[in-house]
């Protein structure tokens, strides 16, 4: 999997469907001080080709496929604890995120996506006049 893959963002109404199998990846969330919200979402084994992230409707969806780690046949594991697995999640999109400008970018079994503030939702100062 190479480094820094830009993913674009899909703005369509049709979402991937998940398995059965689909697990919910972990996810962090934090806002950054222009307030755009960053989702860093952990998808181990799913590089560029195999990571679907869309926006239909108000809610934002990702989907990845992760593959096993191989393992050299001469190993012989002593625990195993990464399967690859079909993650899926759903968020459901303030009228405050910019839906035209998400960036979605992945690496070394991390998605990164950033969710920048509508203009209109950002905060105005208001001049206060003498009077």
């Amino acid at each position: 999997m190479s480094d820094n893959q830009d993913i674009r963002i899909k703005v369509t109404p049709s979402a991937p469907n998940p398995s059965d199998k689909a697990v919910p990846p972990l996810v962090d969330i934090h806002e950054e001080e222009d307030g755009a919200v960053v989702l860093t979402v952990e998808i181990p084994g799913a590089d560029k080709d195999k990571v679907d992230v869309r926006v239909d409707k108000g809610v934002l969806t990702i989907w990845a496929d992760g593959e096993d780690v191989q393992v050299p046949e001469e190993y012989v594991p002593t625990y195993v604890g990464f399967v690859g697995s079909e993650y899926f999640r759903a968020f459901a999109l303030s009228d405050e995120v910019d839906r035209d400008n998400i960036q979605a970018k992945v690496a070394d079994g991390l998605l990164t996506l950033r969710l920048p503030r509508a203009s209109a939702a950002q905060t105005k100062k208001i001049e206060i006049k003498a009077g």
